[in-house]
């Protein structure tokens, strides 16, 4: 190796283990979507980092993510979810579409001459619904020699009341995709282009008898909603979900523990498994004024859940006094979107062993719960685990931080040490992969104590623990006599103890006040 006297630069690994700490505030979204569904009803999940995105994926045609749909006059559960998820503070995302397979794709037909050949172009939604019935799709000729341009535009009302194609008319352009080539052994080919370029179609090309000179059109028809999803396709979406440990909430639009309590013990058991994410559950608007209704529930007890009251009022954005005044003002939907955004904003800004509740947990997005409760109120439902939505001072806030453990498992009564333990362990689930298969020794162990006890010192010093000192907040315990036996050793297991002491909010601040009576000198 050395051939000749000189300096030689070895560059040798430390040896050390760097610990990051996992993403707590990724949201998973579970549920049906009128657009977007996965053509035989089971997809993977989708990430997103913007309402832009949900809008261009799964959002109304035209009409973009406002919660809304059949122009305005119902409301879309989903949307108004994700809406309220971005305005709170929510960044990252998995929509998990699910849905039955009788949907179908709406469907059109183009017949064009182009020079001396003629062919029919099939125009397919690229996923299942009625959504696509409201396209218009147009081929126009590009100015250039054996190349068109294809236009995907929504019709006018007047246009969908109409049986004649080339009567019908553009309200909105959306999509405009240029230089295409009918010829399939054409760089330009339109079916490769479109497939790419394209948010709503797909299409297919034959050269076939029968075509009408350019420009000409085709509405797209005939499209079949999804049933409503069962606990197949859910369970089917929960599984899917275990692929993805970097999701740290599930929310379920749509749905509510009272309509469906065998889809939310599902999502728990799923969270329970995984140990790395909670289930916000969302009520269907019952009312809860006393202990006995919050018992007659039978909310999970699970520390893995966690649930907010009342529902949100938010605003129809298509209610016009004067122009849709015959349209909902407004909509209720569950609280559970809003909280998991306020989750992920307290995260970013003061980290997950901050309770997301108080003051600066304000509510955004919406006109403000449905419910007025006061200080009589939440006595009844505080110590049941409810966290509620109030007017303190001012604007809506959340007035909580609870799981549903309260009562059955009272060391994680608190939101934010159940998910501080949910982010130590997946911060050292992903980073002890490292040393898998190394050998079982001192070596290790030592490695162990000094890179998972640099982490805690890491969470320590940013405020996660209690204790004014390090070895009063966390302890690191690895090796043989500690941890392990020999038996451990002969069976390839390394064990790592590790503890901290969760920070709990103050949740009950009491001042006393005395008056000091004067005293003789």
């Amino acid at each position: 190796m050395y051939q000749h006297p000189g300096v030689y630069i070895e560059h040798v690994p430390s040896g050390a283990l760097s610990i990051e700490a996992a993403s707590t505030s990724v949201t998973a979204f579970i549920g049906k979507v009128d657009r977007g569904v996965p053509v035989n009803g089971d997809g993977a999940p989708v990430f997103i980092s913007s309402v832009g995105q949900y809008a261009t994926l799964f959002g109304p045609v035209g009409g973009g993510p406002g919660g809304v749909k059949n122009n305005g006059s119902d409301a879309d559960p989903f949307g108004l979810a994700v809406n309220a998820y971005f305005s709170n503070g929510g960044t990252k995302a998995y929509i998990v579409p699910v849905a039955t397979n009788a949907a179908k794709e709406s469907t059109g037909e183009l017949k064009v001459k182009l020079g001396a050949k003629n062919y029919k172009v099939t125009v397919t939604a690229n996923s299942p619904g009625k959504w696509a019935d409201t396209l218009l799709v147009e081929m126009r000729d590009a100015g250039v020699d054996s190349l068109v341009t294809l236009v995907i535009g929504t019709q006018t009302a007047e246009s969908l009341g109409e049986n004649d194609v080339a009567k019908k008319a553009f309200e909105d352009e959306l999509e405009v995709i240029t230089g295409l080539s009918l010829d399939p052994d054409s760089p330009a080919f339109a079916e490769a282009r479109v497939g790419a370029a394209s948010t709503m179609i797909t299409i297919k090309v034959v050269e076939e008898a029968g075509g009408a000179a350019l420009p000409v059109r085709a509405a797209l028809k005939d499209g079949v909603d999804s049933g409503s999803p069962g606990k197949a396709a859910y369970s089917s979406a929960l599984e899917k979900l275990k692929d993805y440990r970097d999701v740290s909430i599930i929310v379920l639009p749509g749905k509510t523990w009272q309509d469906d309590k065998t889809t939310y013990e599902e999502a728990i058991t799923h969270a329970e498994f995984m140990q790395n994410r909670m289930v916000i559950v969302d009520g269907n608007g019952t009312a809860l004024n006393t202990p006995k209704d919050v018992k007659d529930q039978g909310f999970p007890t699970s520390p893995y859940s966690a649930f907010y009251y009342p529902q949100m009022t938010v605003q129809n954005p298509h209610y016009d006094p004067d122009l849709a005044g015959n349209l909902p003002k407004t909509f209720n939907i569950g609280p559970a979107p809003f909280a998991a955004g306020i989750w992920g904003r307290i995260d970013g800004t003061r980290g997950v062993w901050k309770a997301p509740a108080g003051l600066e947990a304000s509510v955004r997005g919406g006109l403000g719960p449905t419910v007025v409760i006061g200080n009589a109120l939440q006595d009844n439902l505080n110590e049941w685990g409810v966290n509620c939505l109030r007017a303190i001072i001012g604007p809506t806030v959340v007035w909580g931080a609870r799981t549903l453990a309260t009562k059955a498992k009272p060391q994680y009564r608190y939101v934010p040490v159940r998910r501080t333990q949910n982010m130590i362990g997946e911060s050292l689930y992903r980073a002890l992969q490292a040393v898998v298969f190394e050998p079982n020794d001192h070596k290790l162990w030592g490695s162990l104590r000094a890179s998972v006890g640099d982490f805690m010192n890491g969470l320590f010093r940013a405020g996660a623990f209690q204790g004014e000192k390090a070895s009063d907040a966390y302890f690191v315990n690895c090796g043989l006599g500690s941890t392990m036996t020999q038996g451990d050793i002969d069976a390839g297991i390394v064990r790592v103890a590790v503890g901290f002491a969760p920070l709990k909010p103050a949740e009950f601040v009491v001042v006393q006040i005395q008056q000091k009576v004067g005293q003789a000198s």
